[in-house]
C-alpha cells in the first residue's frame, strides 16, 4: 500500500503543471523569447559601450591570431608566456607601428605637395587661356621649364637687362592687368569688389562663420586622433592580459557549452577554427607582404602618395581581385601629376599601374597563397568572390572582412549537420529535414 502511494506521489511530481497555474515567465515559449530579448539587449549595451567593447573584441581576436606565434616563441627561446607576449607587442611597435607612422607622414606630405602643384597648374592654365596662342604656349612652357626665355620680351631693349625670372614676372603682371582693365572679366571683378564693399558686414559674418567651422573641424580632428590613440592603448592593454590568460579563457568557454552536445560542438568548433584561423592569419600575412610590394611598386613608377595607396590596395587584396580598384586611382594620379619624359607618356601612365597590379596578383595567386595560406577555406574562387560581394552588399566593409570565414563555416555546417539530416529525410529515416531535436 505504501509502495502504491509513493508511486502516485512520484507520478504527480513528474506531471507537468497546468498552464493556467503558471506564471508568465514560467512558460517555455515566453522564456525562449525572453532569452532572445536578453541577448539582443546585451548586444545593444555592447554597442553603446563600444569605446570599451571594440578594443576588447579586437584584443581577443589578436590574442587568437597570435597564439601560434606566442607558443612558438615559448618553445623556441624557452621563455614564459608573459615574456613572449611582451616581445610580440614590442615587435609590433618597432617593425609595424613606427614604420607605418613614418611612411604615412611622408605620404601625406607628398599628397599635399601633389595637391598644391595641381592647383598651381590649374591656375597657370587659366591664365594662359587669356593670352594669345603663341604667348600662351610660351607661358605654359615656362611653367614647366623656368629657364626658357619669352620671345615677346626677348627683342625688347628695355628687357635685356632683366633676368629671365624678372621677364616672366613682367609677363605675369601684364596678364593680371589685362584681366582687370577693359575686359568683361575685369568688369565682373570690379562689380564683385563693389558688392563686397557694400556688404562688408555680411562678408565679415560669413568669414567668421567659416573660421569657426574650420576651428570646429580642427578640434574634431584632434578629438578623433585622441580617440583612436586611446582605443589603441586600451587594445594593447587588453591584448596583454587576454594573451597571458588565453588557456584559462579557453577552459572557461568550454564550461559554457551544454553537456548534452559538448563533444559535437567542440568537434565543429575545431573545424571552424581550422578554417577561420587559416584564412585570417594567412590573408593578414599576405596583405602585409602585398602592402610592401605595392608601396614600393607605386613609389618606383611615380604614383603620388604611394605609401598610402599601397597599404590600401593590399587591404583590398584580402578579397580576391578587389585590388583592381587601385589601377584607375593610380592611373589618375599619374596623369594629373604630369611628369616629363617617359613617365608622362600615355603608355607608361596606363601600363605601369596595370603591370604592377598583375604582378602583385600573380605573386598572390602563385606564391603567397600556396606558400602561406594553402587551401584553408576549402572553397573555390567563384564561391569566395560571391561570398565577398554578398557580404559587402549586406554589411559594407565589415561584411567584406567576415564574409569568407562565415561562408566557410556555413559550408561545414551544411556538410556536417544539415546534409546528413536531409539525406535521412529524403530516404525516409527522418520525419523532416531540419536538424533539430524533437
Amino acid at each position: 500500500m505504501d509502495d502504491h502511494n509513493s508511486q502516485d506521489s512520484d507520478s504527480n511530481a513528474n506531471r507537468s503543471p497546468i498552464w493556467h497555474s503558471l506564471h508568465l515567465w514560467q512558460m517555455q515559449p515566453v522564456r525562449d523569447v525572453l532569452l532572445g530579448l536578453g541577448v539582443f539587449a546585451l548586444i545593444l549595451v555592447a554597442q553603446r559601450a563600444s569605446v570599451v567593447t571594440v578594443p576588447l573584441m579586437l584584443a581577443i581576436l589578436l590574442a587568437y591570431l597570435f597564439e601560434p606565434v606566442i607558443v612558438w616563441l615559448m618553445d623556441r627561446f624557452l621563455i614564459s608566456r608573459r615574456t613572449s607576449v611582451i616581445s610580440i607587442i614590442a615587435g609590433l611597435i618597432l617593425f609595424v607601428a613606427i614604420p607605418a607612422l613614418i611612411g604615412s607622414t611622408y605620404a601625406v606630405g607628398q599628397l599635399v605637395s601633389f595637391g598644391t602643384n595641381t592647383f598651381q597648374r590649374i591656375d597657370n592654365v587659366n591664365e594662359a587661356l587669356r593670352l594669345p596662342e603663341d604667348e600662351a604656349i610660351e607661358y605654359l612652357q615656362y611653367t614647366i621649364d623656368p629657364q626658357s626665355t619669352p620671345s615677346s620680351v626677348a627683342e625688347d631693349p628695355e628687357n635685356t637687362a632683366r633676368s629671365k625670372a624678372d621677364n616672366w614676372i613682367w609677363i605675369h603682371n601684364q596678364i593680371r592687368r589685362s584681366q582687370t582693365e577693359g575686359t568683361t572679366f575685369g568688369n565682373t571683378c570690379n562689380a564683385a569688389f563693389d558688392w563686397i564693399e557694400q556688404n562688408r558686414d555680411q562678408v565679415a559674418t560669413t568669414a567668421a562663420g567659416v573660421g569657426m567651422g574650420a576651428v570646429k573641424s580642427g578640434l574634431s580632428l584632434l578629438g578623433a586622433a585622441f580617440g583612436i590613440s586611446f582605443m589603441l592603448f586600451v587594445t594593447v592593454f587588453f591584448f596583454f592580459f587576454t594573451s597571458t590568460e588565453w588557456i584559462g579563457l579557453q577552459k572557461f568557454g568550454t564550461t559554457l557549452l551544454p553537456d548534452k552536445n559538448r563533444d559535437r560542438v567542440i568537434d565543429l568548433l575545431v573545424k571552424f577554427d581550422r578554417v577561420i584561423s587559416g584564412f585570417i592569419r594567412g590573408r593578414i600575412t599576405i596583405a602585409f607582404i602585398q602592402a610592401i610590394v605595392f608601396s614600393i611598386g607605386f613609389f618606383l613608377i611615380g604614383v603620388p602618395g604611394a605609401f598610402i595607396l599601397g597599404p590600401a590596395v593590399a587591404i583590398l587584396s584580402i578579397v580576391p581581385y578587389l585590388a583592381l580598384i587601385g589601377v584607375p586611382i593610380a592611373v589618375s594620379l599619374l596623369w594629373v601629376q604630369g611628369y616629363a619624359g617617359f613617365r608622362g607618356e600615355l603608355w607608361w601612365v596606363i601600363g605601369a599601374p596595370t603591370a604592377l597590379y598583375f604582378l602583385g596578383q600573380a605573386l598572390d595567386d602563385y606564391v603567397w597563397t600556396p606558400m602561406i595560406q594553402g587551401k584553408s577555406t576549402g572553397m573555390d574562387t567563384p564561391t569566395i568572390l560571391f561570398a565577398s560581394l554578398a557580404g559587402g552588399a549586406l554589411f559594407g566593409v565589415f561584411g567584406l572582412l567576415i564574409a569568407i570565414p562565415i561562408a566557410a563555416c556555413v559550408k561545414i555546417l551544411i556538410q556536417e549537420v544539415f546534409w546528413p539530416r536531409f539525406k535521412d529525410w529524403a530516404e525516409g529515416r527522418a520525419a523532416d529535414p531540419l536538424p533539430i531535436d524533437d
